[in-house]
């Protein structure tokens, strides 16, 4: 088989590999999946699967080593899937109720809200690292946003890994929405700020998987999370 053939079949497997795993998650975060309540979302079988998928797409990704390119790293990020490694956090859908201790390492108090998107925000100028969370309010209709800072740091050893130190939790408004909107609906005191500073647990990420619109990341402790590139104006880069 010549050189040109071997190509062509990579990327046919790759675009099939690619088509499977996009396909699973749009089942699984639809009104119409599997779990009860017709909410959306994975079950055991379901959520094992998402892990075969992912696993047969990694060892044809296009980019082996993403920190030699962090141009094709750099922007924003839309996650489809987010499995932060806790198995409460395993079978969601994109769109599910939550509170904000869980999305802030514990520093803002458990106040329920429902996530609506996770993005995440990279860039090589200042090593930024940051991830955005959009949520409202119980009321249905205040939005704001969780946003956890963070840095990132090379290893020399591992050039698929993204060393990150986040280092400030924030809370703030969406646009159009004051802060006075914002804590009216969450309850908030006053005298809880909305920002906090962080001492950096060690963390990482590897990026398993990256082409030109899509990234497949495994963390540090098993979080799996399959993002797609967004054209949105970034929110903190």
């Amino acid at each position: 088989m010549s050189s040109d053939d071997l190509e062509h079949t990579s990327t046919a497997a790759r675009a099939d590999a690619r088509a499977r795993l996009l396909s699973h998650i749009d089942l699984h975060d639809s009104p119409q999946g599997e779990v009860q309540g017709g909410a959306g979302g994975y079950s055991e079988e379901a959520f094992a699967e998402l892990g075969r998928l992912v696993e047969a797409l990694k060892p044809l990704t296009p980019i082996a080593a993403p920190m030699n390119a962090q141009e094709r790293v750099e922007g924003r990020w839309e996650t489809l899937f987010a499995h932060f490694g806790a198995r409460h956090s395993a079978f969601k859908a994109k769109v599910h109720e939550s509170n904000l201790k869980i999305q802030s390492f514990n520093l803002l108090p458990p106040i329920p809200v429902r996530i609506e998107r996770i993005c995440q925000e990279i860039s090589r100028t200042g090593a930024a690292y940051n991830n955005v969370i959009d949520f409202v309010a119980m009321d249905g209709r205040t939005r704001g946003l969780i946003i956890m800072h963070g840095r990132y740091r090379e290893e020399a050893d591992n050039r698929q890994r993204f060393a990150v130190d986040f280092y400030r939790v924030e809370l703030r408004p969406a646009p159009g929405v004051t802060e006075a909107d914002l804590r009216a609906a969450l309850e908030l005191p006053a005298d809880i700020s909305l920002i906090h500073e962080l001492t950096p647990p060690r963390l990482h990420s590897d990026v398993v998987y990256l082409d030109d619109d899509l990234r497949i990341n495994v963390g540090s402790f098993g979080g799996l999370y399959v993002l797609r590139r967004s054209t949105d104006r970034p929110a903190t880069i």
